[in-house]
């Protein structure tokens, strides 16, 4: 049996070659193996394991948002996980969907939109992960007394969460221009709109990392803020006297007073109960906080080599490394949701749905 090797430049079939489907059968025109896609051929075990700790761990999430009654960690972690999921199911869809094209030359070709899907859901998936982390900063500034971050609680979290939102419509702009792409050089187009919304990912992290580093120094030297930024308000900027002052129809002398005067000590407050109706000690917080600057870092350290890796398409020697995905973004993700499944926030921030104790 002979097969044909399609010249698409001139429309019209030039020669018949030798059919080989062989797995790793090289191109019979240019003696190279050629992919369609990927540029590699998908390894089945980390593939299919990855798959069932991503698919797992969604399920966790779920079932610990409802048990912890932590509700904003289900659209954040879980569904984050379950993108994830639907990721890694895609590249066992581009698996399962491999096969040998004998025509310019013979490539392995796979479902091309299983290919864009686990691109777009890898890809995007990580921005909930950040969400998670803003809105957990957010809560824990608020369990343990809002006096040492410049922004209010209420405000961090919904600048970062609007942020976050941005970078995730210009990820998914870009994946969608990318997935409807009638030629390789639009599809590295949106490849480059992707880059785009995960470099403005890392910014908004950074961003986020100084507000955190803020509010850490200044909780360790118990140096409270002289005014707040509540970037919603109508007022926008006050002083937290200004504040107590309406409530109290009297001015205190400066703001450290009245930072010791209305504001327990740590060690108070540790012994009341948080807005989750849950005993905040000071060694969850910490908890959480170390969470947290894991988390980041291992989000950044992600954005890095996605960004590298989309700024030179799909086919650059970043994109086609399927070693330094492996470990620079999959590993990654699956030790950040794995280790949120282990030290959940609703340790910290929950209350548990069912009492067990009479």
């Amino acid at each position: 049996m002979s097969c044909v090797y399609y010249n698409s430049t001139l429309g019209e079939t030039t020669f018949a070659v030798a059919c080989n489907y062989n797995n790793g059968s090289v191109n019979l025109v240019t003696g190279q193996v050629e992919y369609s896609d990927y540029g590699y051929t998908l390894t089945g075990w980390a593939t299919y394991t990855l798959l069932v700790f991503f698919a797992i761990a969604t399920f966790c999430h779920v079932l610990l948002g409802v048990y912890w009654r932590t509700w904003w960690t289900i659209p954040t972690l879980g569904l984050g996980t379950l993108g994830e999921t639907v990721g890694w199911a895609s590249r066992v869809w581009s698996i399962k969907s491999t096969k040998w094209d004998f025509n310019y030359g013979g490539m392995w070709d796979s479902n091309h939109n299983a290919f864009i899907a686990q691109i777009c859901c890898t890809v995007i998936s990580p921005t909930l992960f950040s969400a998670a982390n803003y809105i957990l900063l957010g809560k824990l500034i608020t369990a343990t007394g809002n006096r040492y971050c410049t922004l209010t609680p209420k405000s961090l979290s919904i600048a970062f969460m609007l942020s976050d939102f941005l970078c995730l419509i210009v990820q998914a702009a870009g994946g969608g221009w990318a997935g409807t792409a009638d030629t390789s050089v639009d599809s590295n187009k949106g490849a480059k709109v992707m880059t785009a919304g995960v470099i403005l990912q890392l910014i908004v992290t950074v961003v986020y990392v100084v507000v955190l580093a803020e509010f850490l120094y200044r909780r360790h030297t118990d140096l409270p803020v002289r005014r707040q930024i509540d970037l919603f308000s109508k007022t926008c900027c006050r002083t937290r006297r200004d504040k107590t002052s309406l409530n109290n129809g009297s001015e205190t002398n400066s703001d450290t007073e009245l930072a010791d005067k209305n504001q327990p000590s740590y060690e108070t407050a540790t012994s009341i109960q948080s807005l989750s109706n849950v005993t905040t000690t000071k060694g969850r917080v910490n908890l959480m906080i170390g969470m947290i600057l894991f988390s980041t870092l291992l989000i950044v350290i992600r954005s890095v080599y996605r960004s590298i890796e989309l700024s030179n398409g799909w086919s650059g020697p970043v994109a086609t490394n399927q070693p330094l995905f492996l470990g620079m973004d999959a590993l990654l993700m699956v030790i950040l949701v794995w280790a949120y499944v282990v030290i959940h926030p609703g340790i910290t921030l929950g209350r548990k749905l069912f009492n067990l104790r009479n």
